[in-house]
C-alpha cells in the first residue's frame, strides 16, 4: 500500500500574515493600556494644556460641573493659572476686575484680597463689592495674554488690569514646545492611558531637571548662561519681537475699546543688580555688576539699561517699558508707573537692591508697591 502525497502546510494570504504577526503586539499594548488605566485609579494623570495656551479653542474658564452658573478655571489650564471661580452673571453693584499678565500677576494672590478690600472702601458709593480674578499665566507673554483678554471680555468686566513684559522671548520657547502642527495627533494620543502614563513620567523628569537647574541658579552668584536658551537672538529678531509686543498690546487695547471696558496698564521693573542674561551678554554684564558692588551706581545704571534692552532676555527692559508708556499715552490709558515707584523705594534707586526675589519677580514688599501703584490709577479712573 503506497502512502498518499504529504499535505502541504496551510498558506495564509498577505493580509492574514500581517494580522497574525501584529496580534502579539496588539495584545501586549492592550494589556499595557489596561494596566495604565488601573494605575490611574491611584495615580491620576496630569492635567495638561496641550496647546500651551496658544490654542484659543481651549478656554481659561469653563462652567462648573457642580454649578453651571459658576465659571471655574479649566483643569487643563491649572498648571499655569490659579484656581479661580466667579458667577457667570455678575452680581448687582459688583466691580469685576480681570488681572491679566504673567507669573508676576499669578504671584499676587496674597495681595489681591487686600486690594479688593481697599477698593471696596474707596469706591463704596459705586460698588458694594469688588472681585479681582487672577488671570496671570506662568511664562505667558503678550501673544497668549491677548487670547485671554479676548475671552474675559465676554464676562462683563468693569476693568482690565494689564501687567506684562518679562516673557516676550521666553514665549517663543513655549511656542516651539507647543508644536501646534502636531496638536491634533497629541489630542488623539492623550486619550490613551498608556500614552498619558509615559507623557507624565517624562514631564516629571523634565520638571525635576528644571527645579534642579533653578536651585543651582539661585545658589550661584552668576546665572548659568548656557541653560537659558540654545538660540542667540539677533538684533533683527529682538526688534521683530518688540514690534510683535507692541502690536499685541495694541490689539488688547482695541478689544477693550470695542467692548467699552477700561484698561489700566503699568510699567514693569526689572532686576538690574542680578539680571538673567545669556551667553556673551552675561559675561559683559559682570563688569557692570562689579561697578554696582563698588557703589558706582550712577555710572553703572545707564550701562545696565542699555545692555539689557539689546539682549534676548528673561525679563523686561527699557524697550518693553518704552512701548508700554507710548501706547498708554497714544490711547489715553491710565498708567501705573510701577517701575518709577520701585526705583524711588530702592536705597540707591537701582531696581534689584532690596525689592526683588529674583531677576524679575518682586518680593512681598515690592508686590505691595505694585498693587498700591495700580490702586492709585484705578481710583483715578473710577472716582
Amino acid at each position: 500500500m503506497t502512502a498518499g502525497p504529504l499535505s502541504s502546510p496551510p498558506r495564509f494570504g498577505w493580509k492574514k500574515t500581517i494580522i497574525y504577526s501584529l496580534l502579539p503586539l496588539l495584545v501586549l499594548l492592550a494589556l499595557l493600556e489596561t494596566a495604565a488605566r488601573i494605575a490611574e485609579i491611584w495615580i491620576p494623570p496630569r492635567q495638561i494644556d496641550l496647546g500651551q495656551g496658544f490654542d484659543p479653542r481651549v478656554r481659561l474658564f469653563i462652567p462648573s460641573p457642580a454649578d453651571p452658573g459658576m465659571l471655574v478655571t479649566n483643569p487643563e489650564r491649572e498648571a499655569c493659572f490659579r484656581k479661580s471661580q466667579f458667577p457667570l452673571r455678575k452680581p448687582v453693584r459688583n466691580m469685576r476686575i480681570f488681572a491679566l499678565g504673567e507669573s508676576s500677576v499669578n504671584y499676587l494672590d496674597y495681595e489681591f484680597p487686600l486690594l479688593e478690600k481697599r477698593l471696596q472702601e474707596q469706591l463704596a458709593a459705586k460698588f458694594d463689592s469688588v472681585t479681582i480674578v487672577n488671570c496671570g499665566g506662568l511664562s505667558y507673554g503678550s501673544q497668549r495674554i491677548m487670547a485671554i483678554a479676548a475671552e474675559v471680555l465676554q464676562y462683563d468686566p468693569d476693568l482690565i488690569m494689564l501687567y506684562c513684559g518679562h516673557n516676550e522671548f521666553e514665549e517663543l520657547e513655549q511656542l516651539a514646545i507647543a508644536n501646534l502642527r502636531t496638536l491634533p495627533l497629541q489630542r488623539v494620543l492623550s486619550k490613551s492611558a498608556l500614552c498619558r502614563f509615559v507623557r507624565d513620567r517624562l514631564a516629571s523628569f523634565k520638571i525635576s531637571q528644571l527645579q534642579d537647574e533653578r536651585n543651582q541658579r539661585l545658589l550661584a552668584a552668576q546665572p548659568d548662561s548656557n541653560k537659558a536658551w540654545g538660540h542667540t537672538f539677533s538684533p533683527q529678531e529682538i526688534a521683530a519681537r518688540m514690534a510683535a509686543f507692541r502690536n499685541n498690546l495694541a490689539i488688547i487695547i482695541q478689544m477693550c475699546r470695542d467692548r467699552r471696558v477700561p484698561i489700566v496698564m503699568g510699567s514693569i521693573p526689572s532686576n538690574l543688580i542680578n539680571p538673567y542674561l545669556t551667553g556673551e551678554h552675561a559675561v559683559r554684564y559682570k563688569s557692570i555688576q562689579d561697578m554696582f558692588a563698588r557703589g558706582e551706581y550712577e555710572k553703572a545704571l545707564p550701562l545696565a539699561r542699555d545692555l539689557l534692552k539689546n539682549a534676548g532676555r528673561h525679563q523686561s527692559s527699557d524697550e518693553e517699558n518704552g512701548i508700554l508708556r507710548s501706547l498708554a499715552a497714544e490711547y489715553g490709558i491710565p498708567f501705573a508707573d510701577v517701575e518709577a515707584a520701585i526705583i524711588a523705594a530702592e536705597p540707591h534707586h537701582v531696581p534689584g537692591e532690596t525689592l526683588f526675589n529674583d531677576h524679575c519677580h518682586l518680593n512681598p514688599k515690592g508686590n505691595a508697591i505694585l498693587c498700591a501703584t495700580y490702586e492709585k490709577a484705578i481710583l483715578g479712573l473710577f472716582r
